[in-house]
């Protein structure tokens, strides 16, 4: 996260920057391939290593191999937005095909990636790291390393990656974010955290509606029980959206916006009217209720931005959620004499 800090006066204030994707400025997956595959170095602090191998078009192959001074082979899948589950599914997929590679195998892949058939791996690995004496050869690729490079990552890839970590395996998430300022283009790099306290997903900001039109009880519920629920199919789901620190704001249909808190990211099922796990919920900290409902009209005010409430959940930028938070914390505040 990138803040802009006042040079003169308000040195006790901020501005958030803006992130912006791969996508937004006009980059491919083939161009983070290439920018990673060349200054890979620069990238990856935990480990120098060395590119022998990026994908070809339109072939089953990883986004990028390389090796660490020991042989090991890191195994990189490559991505212009937020990870998601399903990438980890492929890196793991390409630890099958390449898993039981050999150095004959791995030389063949340098040769290719360097489009030299002269070129020797094990010369060329020795003298990139300096060593005194060469790696063995039967010792190449005698451990796999999967990382997965992407632009935010959701919070249940995190905890698949925090859960095949547990049992051993060497797999990790390297996040980064790009950032639009003016004219130029920037990108920052964190790598994966397995402390739950900082957290490297992006969170984002929902409008859920509490349902009061259809069941007074579920709009009391979720602001006694500090909750963000919904209920029945095609409606609950949504809960599962949410992660650990995301802001939600509850609306009630034809007053506004009533309360926020951020959600505690653990997915809750519970019975409804006699049905088993009809409501999914998430408890929400920091909660604080409006002392009058933001309404549409204060809304637009405020934001100027006219929104249309009739989505069960919707996001909305994080700016917007700013101001409507200040607006209920404002309405909080009490003069102390």
């Amino acid at each position: 996260m990138l803040f802009k800090l006042n040079s003169f006066h308000d040195k006790d204030k901020y501005t958030r920057v803006k992130k912006s994707t791969l996508s937004e400025i006009g980059w491919k997956e083939k161009d983070l391939e290439r920018l990673i595959s060349n200054n890979i170095d620069d990238f990856i602090c935990e480990s120098d290593l060395m590119t022998i191998f990026t994908e070809r078009q339109g072939q089953e192959e990883p986004d990028v191999l390389a090796l660490d001074r020991n042989g090991e082979l890191y195994i990189f899948e490559l991505k212009r937005e937020e990870g998601k589950q399903e990438n980890l599914l492929q890196v793991l997929r390409y630890g099958q095909l390449y898993g039981n590679s050999d150095y004959d195998d791995l030389n063949k892949l340098y040769k290719k990636y360097t489009k030299n058939e002269k070129a020797d791996l094990s010369k060329e690995h020795t003298s990139r790291f300096e060593l005194a004496e060469k790696v063995e050869k039967n010792k190449y690729n005698a451990t796999q390393h999967f990382l997965i490079m992407t632009n935010g990552i959701d919070q249940k890839t995190m905890e698949a990656i925090q859960y095949w970590k547990k049992v051993g395996l060497n797999i990790d998430a390297i996040i980064y974010w790009v950032y639009k300022i003016g004219n130029e283009s920037y990108i920052e790099f964190n790598t994966f955290s397995n402390d739950k306290e900082k957290l490297l997903y992006e969170n984002k900001c929902y409008i859920l509606n509490t349902d009061d039109s259809n069941n007074h009880k579920h709009h009391s519920d979720m602001l006694n029980e500090h909750k963000a629920a919904a209920y029945g199919e095609r409606y609950k789901e949504k809960i599962e959206k949410l992660q650990n620190g995301d802001i939600v704001f509850l609306y009630q249909s034809g007053k506004g916006i009533v309360a926020y808190g951020k959600a505690d990211g653990k997915l809750n099922r519970l019975e409804d009217r006699g049905i088993k796990e009809n409501e999914y919920n998430m408890h929400l900290t920091e909660f604080k209720k409006a002392l009058v409902p933001i309404n549409a009209k204060r809304i637009k005010e405020l934001t100027k931005h006219n929104m249309v409430f009739v989505q069960t959940m919707f996001t909305v930028s994080y700016e917007i959620a700013s101001i409507l938070t200040a607006e209920i914390d404002n309405q909080n505040k009490t003069d102390i004499p």
